[in-house]
Formats: C-alpha cells, sequence, structure tokens
C-alpha cells in the first residue's frame, strides 16, 4: 500500500511540474524556407497591458482585435533579387520579404526583404534588402542583430550592438546604430484569438539612431529612437504567437500569430442614437466627420495607418448642425488604406478609408 502512495505522489509531482514547467526555445523553433506564417495587426493594443510578467504568468490578450493581416513566407536568399545576392549570399540562409511600405520613418519603398541567419546557437538579422525608387539598396549589418541565442531559457539576458552604413552617388545615404538588451523576463501560458499557448516572454530594450539623406532633395533627417519589444514565443510556431513594439516616436504596434478571418465588414459597432458620416472616401488632403447624436459628450477621433500605428488623435465636440474638419493634413501621407476609429461614450465606429493622389 505505501508503494503504491509513494508511486502516486511521484506520478502527481511529475505532473503538476510538466504542467507549469518552463518551455525550451531552440533553433528547431525558428522558421524555415518555405514556412507561411499569417499575422493580425491590432487595431485596439492601447487596451492593454503588455508589460505584466513574471514566472508562470497568465497573459489574457482574447479581446484583440485585427485592423489589416499579413500572410509572411520565408524564402532562401536565392529566391530574392538577384541583385541582394552578393551581400547575403555567404551570410544569410533565410529571407522575408516585407513587401511595400515605410522601413523607417520618411523612407518609403517599393519593396523589401529581410535577411536572417538561423542556426543551433543564434538566430541573426542581417539586414535589409530594399527597392527605392526603383533603385535596388542592399543594407546589410556590419554586426548582425541579435534576435535570439539558443537554447533560450527564463532568466537569461543578452545584448546587441548592431550597425549599417550605405551611401550611393546622387541617391542618398543611409544609416542604422542598434543597440539591444534582451531578458527573458516571464513564462507562462499566452492567450490570444488564435488559441492558449505555453510560452516564455522576452523584453528587449532598444536604443537606435536612424540617418537618411536624400541627395536629390537636399536635405536629411537624423532620428533618434527608443523602443521596448515584447515577445511570446511557443514551441513549434517559427515567429512569436504575440509581438508588441511600445515605441516613443512611431506608438504601439502589436502583431499576433492568426488564422485567416474576414475584416471586409469591419469591427463591431455599438449603436446608440448616433449617426456618424466620414468623408470624402477616397481622401486627398483633409477629411470631415459629421455626428448626429442624442449626447453632447465629447468624441475622440484617431487615425490609424496600415499596421496600426496610432498617427493622429483629436477630441472634439460634435453639432447637429455643423460638420466637423479634422485638422490633419493627409497629404503628408503615402497613398494607401487607412483606418479611422470615432468614439463617443459607449459608441464605436470604424472605417477603412483610402488616401489617393
Amino acid at each position: 500500500m505505501m508503494r503504491k502512495l509513494i508511486i502516486f505522489l511521484l506520478a502527481y509531482c511529475s505532473t503538476i511540474l510538466s504542467v507549469n514547467a518552463q518551455i525550451v526555445i531552440d533553433n528547431n523553433d525558428m522558421p524555415f524556407a518555405g514556412d507561411t506564417v499569417r499575422m493580425s495587426f491590432a487595431v485596439n493594443a492601447a487596451n492593454f497591458d503588455f508589460s505584466q510578467t513574471g514566472p508562470n504568468s497568465i497573459w489574457d490578450f482574447r479581446a484583440l482585435m485585427p485592423a489589416t493581416q499579413r500572410l509572411d513566407t520565408f524564402k532562401t536568399v536565392s529566391q530574392t533579387p538577384v541583385f541582394f545576392w552578393p551581400s547575403f549570399f555567404a551570410s544569410s540562409n533565410l529571407a522575408l520579404r516585407l513587401g511595400n511600405g515605410e522601413l523607417l520613418p520618411g523612407l518609403v519603398l517599393d519593396d523589401a526583404y529581410q535577411f536572417y541567419h538561423r542556426s543551433t546557437s543564434a538566430y541573426k538579422d542581417f539586414g535589409y534588402g530594399i527597392i527605392l525608387s526603383g533603385v535596388p539598396l542592399p543594407l546589410k549589418f556590419t554586426t548582425p542583430d541579435l534576435v535570439y541565442t539558443f537554447p533560450l531559457t527564463a532568466d537569461q539576458s543578452y545584448e546587441s550592438l548592431a550597425s549599417l552604413e550605405f551611401s550611393l552617388p546622387d541617391l542618398g545615404y543611409i544609416s542604422i546604430e542598434r543597440q539591444r538588451q534582451t531578458t527573458v523576463d516571464g513564462w507562462g501560458t499566452l492567450m490570444t484569438p488564435y488559441g492558449n499557448f505555453e510560452v516564455i516572454k522576452l523584453k528587449s530594450v532598444v536604443a537606435e539612431l536612424d540617418s537618411i539623406y536624400a541627395d536629390t532633395a537636399g536635405q536629411g533627417i537624423m532620428i533618434e529612437r527608443n523602443y521596448i519589444e515584447y515577445k511570446w514565443l511557443a514551441k513549434n510556431h517559427k515567429v512569436p504567437i504575440l509581438q508588441c513594439v511600445e515605441d516613443q516616436i512611431l506608438g504601439t504596434t502589436v502583431m499576433y500569430k492568426d488564422s485567416l478571418r474576414d475584416l471586409t465588414v469591419g469591427i463591431k459597432e455599438i449603436e446608440n442614437q448616433v449617426k456618424v458620416d466620414i468623408f470624402p472616401n477616397p481622401v486627398e488632403d483633409y477629411i470631415y466627420v459629421s455626428v448626429s447624436s442624442d449626447s453632447d459628450k465629447a468624441c475622440n477621433f484617431k487615425i490609424f495607418d496600415s499596421v496600426s500605428r496610432l498617427i493622429y488623435e483629436e477630441v472634439f465636440f460634435p453639432s447637429k448642425s455643423a460638420v466637423t474638419k479634422i485638422n490633419y493634413n493627409f497629404s503628408n501621407l503615402p497613398p494607401g488604406l487607412y483606418l479611422v476609429d470615432l468614439q463617443q461614450n459607449d459608441y464605436h465606429k470604424q472605417t477603412k478609408i483610402i488616401l489617393q493622389r
């Protein structure tokens, strides 16, 4: 009888430990060429605290709502444009297409790739291959950015110092200096709209100096950025299940692994005797808002870009007899899809608008 009791207690303790044990992330949990991952960008990131952490934590982010989605496909270097091969073939064995958009503030691209090297000991970022105004530019870090070191376990920390410089006559100059301090500061269970996962959580404190100079315009900018990255990693999922970047300049961006969702119907609205018109759509410079409401409470109006970064916010009081002009000039933004968000009391409206030239 005593022998059976001891066996039962050992089995019970083993089960408890396995449930609460922290996972270990290694090379096999990273992406391989051919892997495809769908990511959602959250529109309501401001409703959550992503800094909370600790051992055996429970992070409940099931109420995240997607504004846009992106399908990421990992490639070999040889599957990228040939003019990037000389710079990255010897150092990288994996590439992710970023597409068009904004790599750095003020640097709008035609197309872009990010190049990585995955090994049994580390996962490193070697830089970017970008196409700017039809011109291919290989932006390679002289010292790569250390994204992960393996095996990755709780209470582990590491740092990285990466930099790149690139100049092209008659075009301009680009440089990035990035200092990263990463700590595995928690582990436990993560809950998202995609499911529940046993994870470890990383916190990276990043100080970055970005410089861009355009010869054609005869002007340049230097931007000092300080941001924090939070990443939740799970076994066999290739990319972070959830990633949050809190940037002092660009605001908070949250993306998470997800399934295909129908975003054409928008996010639910709570009707409360409110009629809202936002026009024109498409927009070229300014937009106008007409609010007919039984309430005279303030309206909170926000504009988000295609990756859910807050780019403008205004508070105004509606008038039944007047139209409100939003004092933001869209002509300073690149063409594309934007999300506008209006909230008054418990009424919430979100709609997508197109910026055209």
